[in-house]
């Protein structure tokens, strides 16, 4: 098991404190400056340790902020609402992914973004699973049909909360979130599954 000493003598860190150790430090950064000031240099010298000792466990900037996101903001990985109603568990997870965005800031959110291809492809398709699990409960409930609906419209709902994101500066009102289920996702998933 791989430890660290920190600043007091005789005193070793489990790998296990040392990440949770990191990844408070790494939030930190990110709160008080900003995704592109953020370096791993930086989040080493905070906690006393090596640039090599982040490296592996993180294998870029990009992974250490995915991963500090996830510790301090969560993720809807396992998570996805179930209302009872397929409407109703749309807008929640709406809802849900406009309020990390708040959570974790736009700046950081735009950032993370920006870098998608230096993380692990299955966190780009976190919201499509996560509205193809919604689509399914639905299903499951005898909402909809049983026909397939296609990728491209799962995807729909989290591009365009990306989009207000990236586009406007700021997360989605809650009147454009009822926007994009009422009046786009779900008339989409309706005609589809019913084919």
């Amino acid at each position: 098991m791989e430890t660290q000493t920190d600043a007091r003598p005789g005193r070793r860190r489990s790998a296990s404190e040392l990440d949770e150790v990191l990844l408070d430090a790494a939030w930190r950064q990110l709160r008080n400056e900003g995704y592109a000031a953020f370096t791993i240099d930086s989040v080493a010298r905070a906690v006393g340790t090596s640039r090599a000792v982040v490296y592996r466990r993180w294998p870029n900037r990009a992974a250490l902020v995915l991963a500090t996101v996830r510790a301090h903001a969560g993720t809807i990985v396992g998570h996805v609402p179930d209302t009872g109603s397929l409407e109703g568990d749309v807008l929640a997870l709406l809802h849900e992914f406009a309020n990390r965005m708040r959570r974790i800031g736009i700046d950081v959110a735009a950032g993370l973004f920006s870098e998608l291809d230096e993380i692990p492809e299955q966190t780009t398709t976190v919201a499509t699973d996560a509205f193809r699990q919604v689509v399914d409960q639905a299903r499951g409930r005898g909402e909809i049909g049983d026909a397939p609906v296609p990728d491209m419209v799962l995807v729909m709902p989290g591009m365009f909360v990306r989009y207000s994101m990236l586009a406007e500066r700021t997360a989605p009102s809650d009147e454009a979130l009822a926007r994009i289920a009422h009046e786009l996702f779900l008339p989409l998933v309706r005609y589809h599954a019913a084919r």
